[in-house]
């Protein structure tokens, strides 16, 4: 794990380098590196993501001695890149992957996340851990992080809803919905998904394993479960 995140960083930090601190194009990373902005844990991340407008073809021609193109696809106004590089820890190999999303954010099941101009006038930069380096990044602000989570909805999308929410409170989404691509996914995943799934028995405790702290406790989950009912 110290490895790879010495390699990510390596990475960013040239991407940071040739992008001009990620304002030239604007860049802006979401998923589990951005999730250091708003809560007090790290959690493990093999890939970090990055979303912007038009620009991947300018992204794809800094490209690393090392790393390879896995992906790279356009379509209807998305576009998606894959930059993947293996390297060695001791004997044995391991890889690691930045993923470039063009336009859109997709979800799994068809629903999309528009990177609007107010997506990125809203964005902030902040100084984040890792490895051994502090990198400075975008990451969104806090209401349109917390809706690419509530979209996306995956089991640990949905645990760290948790500890969004239990840090952070709920954010007003009023006016930012319309940023989906179907404006009922938000309602439909905190209902059908989100919520089930942290009134599961086991819940806490995968939270607990995911973040490696005990902090969490039976009644702050209860408290963010009647938070995220809130907007029922």
């Amino acid at each position: 794990m110290n490895k790879r995140e010495e390699e990510m960083a390596e990475l960013i930090l040239l991407l940071s380098e040739k992008s001009k601190s990620f304002t030239e194009p604007n860049m802006v990373v979401i998923g589990g590196y951005a999730l250091r902005a708003f809560i007090p844990f790290s959690r493990y991340s093999r890939d970090c993501d990055f979303v912007m407008k038009e620009c991947m073809d300018i992204i794809n021609g800094w490209k690393p001695e090392g790393v390879e193109v896995e992906t790279f696809e356009r379509k209807n106004g998305y576009g998606y890149m894959r930059w993947t590089k293996i390297f060695e820890i001791g004997k044995k190999k391991a890889k690691l992957g930045i993923d470039f999303m063009e336009g859109l954010v997709k979800g799994r099941e068809g629903e999309a996340f528009e990177i609007d101009e107010k997506f990125l006038a809203n964005s902030k930069k902040v100084k984040i851990n890792i490895g051994n380096k502090v990198c400075e990044i975008f990451v969104p602000s806090y209401t349109d992080f917390f809706i690419l989570k509530v979209m996306s909805a995956r089991k640990s999308d949905i645990r760290d809803i948790a500890a969004l929410v239990w840090k952070n409170g709920v954010p007003d989404v009023k006016g930012r919905l319309d940023a989906l691509s179907d404006e009922t996914i938000f309602l439909r995943n905190l209902k059908g998904k989100i919520i089930p799934e942290m009134e599961n028995k086991f819940f806490l405790s995968s939270w607990r394993g995911m973040f490696i702290t005990q902090e969490f406790r039976e009644d702050d989950k209860k408290s963010v479960i009647d938070s995220l009912s809130s907007l029922l």
